[in-house]
């Protein structure tokens, strides 16, 4: 059929706000990608709720990254004293084997927001093997492709940025671009009503209905009815 699947782990991201919903949620994504022989992309979705939830301990890296896991060991005990005096080895022997993996990573995704999902979509074409096949311009040259993917690429820093540290300012900010943008639009659509109706254009010409009142050209189809 000429298409390559693309396994999808999705995550919410209030998995990351537990020591220990974080570390399961690591452990499936690794059995998934052992059993599924796919390309695989965990991804944490949600991100922009992510600021309304308890502060993290790390910053986001920490948690896309998958390293270092062993940092979490003390959260995992002051999360749940009692069942960690049972289960630290345990703890102990998940962590180890995730590193000794290495293949646990996450990317992100807050589902409104364009520049995000432009982004994993660049991500999930990679891992697809269409790295160079951009939606418009096939012909363009691969430095093209290079710099017109590079526009939207996001680092888990800007992410963090985003929608954790800065998240009002940001939200703000936006707030006010889209309404210089719908002024904007109303401008320009009035400035074209406005120019229509003092040229004296014929109407069919600018209702956009021109093309449909005009009579079809002939076809060469003659229709000939014979009384019944």
């Amino acid at each position: 059929m000429g298409n390559q699947l693309i396994v999808l782990h999705l995550t919410d991201s209030y998995s990351l706000t537990l020591p220990s919903l974080y570390i399961s949620t690591v452990l499936l994504a690794l059995r998934a990608m052992l059993q599924m022989d796919l390309p695989h992309l965990n991804v944490l979705t949600k991100i922009d709720k992510l600021s309304t939830y308890s502060p993290l301990p790390f910053s986001l890296d920490f948690y896309t990254e998958v390293h270092d896991l062993n940092y979490l060991l003390p959260h995992l005990a002051a999360e749940s004293p009692i069942l960690n005096e049972k289960f630290e080895g345990l703890n102990r022997a998940v962590i180890e084997l995730v590193e000794e993996f290495g293949l646990v990573g996450f990317e992100t995704l807050a589902v409104e927001d364009k520049r995000s999902m432009m982004h994993l979509l660049q991500v999930i074409d990679r891992a697809g093997g269409y790295a160079f096949g951009g939606a418009e311009g096939a012909n363009d040259t691969v430095w093209q492709v290079a710099m017109r993917e590079g526009t939207t690429a996001m680092d888990v820093r800007d992410v963090q940025e985003r929608w954790v540290d800065a998240k009002d300012e940001y939200d703000e900010t936006e707030r006010r671009m889209w309404e210089q943008e719908a002024k904007a639009r109303e401008e320009v659509y009035r400035g074209g009503v406005d120019g229509s109706h003092e040229g004296g254009e014929d109407e069919d010409e600018t209702d956009g209905l021109g093309d449909v009142r005009r009579p079809l050209a002939d076809g060469g189809v003659k229709v000939r009815r014979t009384p019944g």
